[in-house]
């Protein structure tokens, strides 16, 4: 039997989704400023668990979302039936907390993790970022030949053997924007490895690119008027990110920036380099 829909008044439905989004996804933008979320219908079976696996009634886990400190993580950003964990605001779950090196006794075999282990722990507990429709993880996408903003000539297929991540932004994007120091914290870490290539294809022209790195500098070798390179993948939602491995495969692709999508892209770069 299919589960009766919940009624909530307009207010209450948009509060609902904000809780359910806020804190863990940053939106994806179009060219046409069009803002996109994930869509995942929710119903009094809807199935919430804390990080310890307890199970929560609809009339539980919705009076704490709506109390604005809790929020519902989904466990597949790629499934609309996806259950939820649920989630105090700024809060590490606490199989993660007592493995935090405090100085504290911890049980017998449980690794004693600095803070920086158990952040990556709770990185890897999300689900991974959304993919993007454009692309497939083991498809060798096409090729193309063009020059950076410097003059210096691009040819995607001549870069097999290193690992290769595409960004596609333009500069009217606030997610665009808002994942660049991410980004620019990836190039720091592997700018002494020759075998990592970052390339940003920007859709704007090169003198609007030059002002707007004046106050945001973007460390990724800048591809500017690149709206023909973005559309032979028929790239529509922006940022999308594509790395690709040593054969020019896909090995990780992402439409938006989520809490987590560092950590999924450090990890896809360091397991396409062995």
């Amino acid at each position: 039997m299919t589960p009766k829909p919940v009624t909530l008044s307009m207010k209450n439905i948009f509060l609902l989704l904000l809780f359910i989004i806020a804190g863990f996804v940053t939106r994806a933008q179009d060219t046409v400023k069009k803002v996109v979320t994930p869509h995942f219908n929710i119903n009094t079976n809807t199935v919430v668990k804390d990080s310890t696996g307890k199970a929560y009634t609809f009339k539980d886990w919705i009076g704490l979302t709506r109390t604005g400190e809790y929020v519902l993580r989904p466990d597949d950003m790629n499934n609309a039936n996806t259950s939820f964990t649920l989630i105090k605001k700024g809060a590490i779950p606490p199989k993660y907390l007592t493995a935090v090196n405090t100085g504290n006794t911890i049980p017998a075999g449980q690794k004693n993790l600095s803070p920086e282990e158990a952040e990556e722990q709770r990185m890897a507990s999300y689900p991974k970022p959304m993919e993007s429709e454009n692309f497939t993880i083991g498809q060798q996408i096409e090729s193309f030949t063009t020059s950076d903003m410097n003059g210096k000539k691009v040819k995607l297929k001549d870069l097999r053997g290193k690992v290769v991540m595409l960004n596609f932004w333009f500069i009217g994007c606030p997610p665009c924007r808002k994942e660049i120091p991410e980004l620019n914290k990836l190039v720091e870490l592997y700018k002494d490895n020759p075998n990592v290539v970052f390339l940003a294809v920007a859709l704007d022209a090169r003198w609007d690119i030059k002002d707007f790195l004046k106050t945001t500098p973007f460390n990724f070798d800048i591809i500017d008027d690149g709206r023909l390179i973005a559309n032979i993948y028929k790239i529509h939602l922006y940022p999308t990110s594509v790395i690709l491995d040593k054969e020019g495969k896909v090995a990780f692709h992402t439409v938006s920036f989520a809490a987590n999508s560092p950590y999924w892209m450090k990890k896809t770069i360091n397991e396409s380099l062995k």
